[in-house]
């Protein structure tokens, strides 16, 4: 036994400086360029520690949403903004194919054990003349602007239309004039989503520097066809499952941003949209169908949009502030009460969500600054006899340090 404890010791000694010399090698080697890549490689990220204070209680508690209750107050330490990322490309002729992959850490969350997430994971072809074609998870290809928050949620519910989703696009852009299709499928939509036989089909036409050099104006939309959706009657049951009801929807969206830089580093952004059935995969949840409507099911009409204003204040220091508001249709809210089929009552998550933002970020180096945030909710809730208005702030403290 001792012998072959020895032996083993002997193993596994001679493993460690085998594979130890040969990353000595591969070192020396590449330092020396004898050892070349036919594929480039990049990375970036960021470690982000955010410190939030909120006086209710919102339905994401994470990133901005909507509020919930404005009693509920809470204090919160989130590093979950963290996010490490990388590309790898090669070329051939007037080719360029690359591969892009990104993480942060906004997924499951036991304790401190955050877990990551993918973000981004697609992979692209790129002509010199300036078509493109992309497949696999990346950034929604309409209502594309963003605005300058702190927080994560970048006015989530209130106005702006974002999210990262499994698609395949081809952009075409041989000057100032961008050309866009793509087709789009959010991974897990809801409850039907064996019914969903047909993904989000979308196109945009963008203007670069019409308004001057930076500026942009886009207008994009797209339509998805679901069918069959049926709902099995349970009487003594609550909704959805009260009664059965099958019906056909025709789900669209129509969005228009814009972009204008003005004076010295000034610069207005925002966008506006109204659509039908616009739901998970524009992280507008809640809001794609509503199958115990009391005239039958049907998709969810809403309207909203949102406006940011970036101001600089030297070469360290730039403030942010904006406005935002999602609208969903009232009456497209409706359901029947499942203890008196007689009463129809509002319904939904919200009737209205209204944000206002600022903040300032101070830049101590290029890669290093922290920030100051205040948002201001209101969220407009259906009540017995009328509606009522839950307000509520959340104040954040960010610290980070961008590679």
């Amino acid at each position: 036994m001792l012998k072959r404890n020895r032996t083993s010791r002997w193993w596994s000694s001679s493993c460690l400086l085998i594979v130890l010399a040969l990353l000595g090698i591969v070192t020396t080697a590449a330092a020396e360029g004898d050892v070349s890549s036919s594929v480039d490689l990049k990375f970036w990220g960021r470690a982000v520690f955010n410190m939030q204070y909120d006086t209710g209680l919102q339905r994401a508690r994470d990133f901005m949403s909507y509020l919930q209750d404005d009693k509920t107050e809470s204090f919160s330490f989130n590093p979950r903004d963290t996010r490490f990322g990388f590309r790898g490309s090669s070329s051939q002729g007037n080719w360029i194919f690359s591969g892009v992959f990104e993480m942060d850490f906004y997924g499951a969350n036991a304790g401190n054990s955050i877990l990551p997430r993918m973000r981004l994971g697609y992979a692209e072809a790129k002509n010199s003349n300036g078509l493109s074609i992309r497949g696999g998870q990346d950034w929604i290809p309409v209502a594309q602007q963003n605005p300058g928050t702190i927080d994560f949620g970048v006015q989530s519910w209130s106005g702006n239309l974002w999210w990262r989703v499994p698609q395949f696009t081809l952009r075409y852009k041989p000057n100032k004039i961008e050309f866009l299709v793509s087709a789009m499928k959010h991974r897990v939509s809801n409850e039907t989503e064996t019914q969903e036989k047909m993904p989000w089909v979308l196109g945009r036409v963008g203007f670069s520097d019409l308004l001057g050099e930076g500026s942009l104006i886009a207008l994009g939309g797209g339509f998805r066809s679901e069918s069959d959706l049926t709902f099995t009657q349970t009487n003594d049951s609550p909704p959805p499952d009260s009664f059965v009801s099958t019906a056909d929807y025709s789900s669209y969206l129509v969005a228009l941003e814009l972009k204008f830089p003005f004076a010295k580093g000034w610069e207005i952004k925002g966008e506006v949209y109204t659509g039908e059935g616009v739901g998970p995969g524009f992280v507008h949840y809640g809001f794609d169908y509503n199958p115990w409507h009391p005239d039958g099911a049907r998709s969810i009409q809403s309207q909203g949009g949102f406006v940011s204003l970036r101001i600089p204040a030297g070469e360290k220091i730039h403030f942010n502030a904006g406005f935002g508001m999602d609208d969903p249709k009232d009456e497209d809210l409706s359901f029947i009460d499942p203890n008196d089929i007689n009463i129809v009552k509002m319904g939904g998550p919200y009737l209205k969500n209204q944000t206002i933002f600022a903040n300032m970020k101070y830049s101590v180096t290029k890669q290093f600054g922290w920030g100051l945030e205040v948002i201001n909710f209101t969220t407009t809730m259906a009540e017995e006899g009328g509606t009522s208005d839950l307000t509520g702030q959340r104040f954040t403290g960010s610290w980070w340090y961008i590679f």
